[in-house]
């Protein structure tokens, strides 16, 4: 894979490419960056091309001075997207990527497929406790991932307790992408409930529950979660 940069209204953004076939977009959580996705590109179909994303404040990415919020980070991807030149593409987003990947299908684009994988966006956020523990999830990021921005981070933190970040019911019966959730049993951070409720808001949306998986599957189990990726792709002959 190759590391590619594009220029966002917001600054640029850093990605992986894997340069041919039917691009899939990979959205990491929180304080990751794109490269958590790494064990499951080679799993993938040779028909799909992995698109793994820093996101803003992120990685490789820029870190500008802004607000951080779900609409920003979405805005970037859209302008990553028109960067491509593609017209048919899909998007995975795990966890706060999830967040932003039902931002950018509930009215912002039209993907053919979305995968939100553990999503955030419905749940109460990281950043609902106290700042002694916001302080804590930031050190502990830091010192595996030096090279985010802390700054970035709180920003994104103290966006996301705000009702108005919230995907609402509404805007979750907008999407019109066919639309796979992919939950990990395990996962102690955002627990599976929140995906039944997801599947029961998204019109013909499924839910697929990996058992003993946490809250980030396709580093758990990432043959089995390519397989679902390479199933899906190929039941609506995207590749």
């Amino acid at each position: 894979m190759e590391r590619k940069y594009c220029t966002t209204r917001y600054g640029k953004l850093s990605y992986l490419d894997g340069n041919s076939g039917y691009p899939v977009i990979f959205l990491h959580g929180f304080g990751g960056t794109g490269n958590t996705w790494l064990k499951t590109a080679p799993y993938l179909e040779k028909c799909i091309r992995p698109v793994l994303v820093d996101l803003l404040g992120h990685g490789h990415s820029d870190k500008p001075d802004i607000e951080y919020t779900v609409k920003q980070q979405a805005e970037s991807i859209v302008d990553l997207i028109s960067t491509l030149e593609v017209s048919k593409f899909s998007i995975a987003g795990n966890s706060y990527g999830g967040w932003i990947t039902l931002k950018l299908a509930s009215g912002m684009l039209e993907p053919d497929m979305i995968f939100p994988v553990d999503s955030a966006g419905i749940s109460p956020a990281l950043s609902n406790g106290s700042r002694e523990n916001m302080n804590r999830v930031l050190d502990s990021i830091l010192k595996l991932r030096n090279y985010n921005n802390r700054n970035a981070l709180e920003r994104i933190m103290e966006n996301n307790k705000k009702q108005e970040e919230k995907i609402s019911d509404t805007a979750l019966g907008n999407i019109k992408s066919k639309t796979t959730i992919i939950w990990g049993s395990a996962d102690n951070i955002i627990p599976v409930s929140y995906g039944y409720a997801m599947e029961s808001k998204i019109s013909g949306s499924e839910l697929i529950v990996m058992p003993d998986a946490g809250h980030t599957p396709f580093i758990d189990m990432p043959e089995e979660f390519a397989e679902i990726i390479n199933r899906k792709i190929k039941e609506y002959a995207l590749c």
